[in-house]
């Protein structure tokens, strides 16, 4: 079997990311439950994590439809970027340096096996962001904000707007959850970073197979590396 080239790990993001984004339908139902939380049919607890989490999504989502989609503080990208530094801290060095010597050239290549690892992930993770800012399902999401920030501005179709808007954060909720059952380290972390996990629901789809990498390394160092090794032979 040939070696695999680096691009290998270059994902069809297309179908993926879809997942992330459903119907508008859905969304008003996602809606009603937000906001029967927000009202305290969960609890006080809850209540109180649903303003941190507005507050965390409504920062990242106005961010991420406006400027480059690669630049270093967009947070879709920032976002892709640590699940994948976290997936090539735990490639075998023989196997970091095999990628490196395709992927990079001079002067990266040669910082050692931190630096090695954190310019492969950048180099993926512009790929990935680029590919996921060209979905169908992103776009309409882009959209979605625009319209419903312009509808909250002239008071036109504010309660279905508002319903839309919370439907969004109740599936990004629901994602970060899921994140947080499965990998509670890159949890917290993302979540230091501005609630970074807010954004999880866009990237699940995509992700899922580094997400699966981690934390098998996490749980059976030795299985991982052997598995690692047999795709990169």
């Amino acid at each position: 079997m040939p070696a695999r080239d680096w691009t290998d790990d270059l994902i069809d993001v297309g179908k993926s990311i879809g997942n992330g984004i459903a119907s508008v339908v859905v969304d008003l139902g996602y809606g009603a439950e937000r906001t029967a939380e927000g009202l305290g049919i969960r609890g006080v607890d809850r209540i109180a994590q649903i303003g941190a989490e507005n507050e965390y999504l409504a920062n990242h989502l106005t961010n991420l439809v406006k400027g480059v989609i690669t630049a270093a503080d967009n947070p879709l990208f920032r976002l892709i970027l640590k699940i994948l530094e976290k997936y090539y801290e735990h490639i075998p060095e023989e196997i970091l340096n095999k990628i490196g010597r395709t992927a990079l050239k001079g002067a990266a290549y040669m910082g050692g096996r931190m630096v090695i690892g954190k310019k492969i992930a950048e180099l993926i993770a512009i790929e990935i962001a680029k590919r996921v800012a060209a979905t169908e399902a992103y776009k309409q999401l882009a959209k979605k904000i625009g319209v419903s920030a312009a509808a909250g501005a002239t008071g036109v179709g504010v309660v279905i707007t508002l319903a839309m808007v919370q439907g969004v954060a109740q599936r990004a909720s629901k994602a970060s959850q899921r994140l947080r059952s499965r990998n509670p380290q890159l949890w917290v972390e993302l979540r230091n970073q501005g609630g970074l996990d807010m954004l999880f629901f866009l990237v699940e789809g995509p992700m899922e197979k580094y997400l699966n990498a981690i934390e098998l390394a996490m749980r059976d160092k030795a299985l991982f590396e052997e598995e690692i090794r047999k795709e990169y032979k």
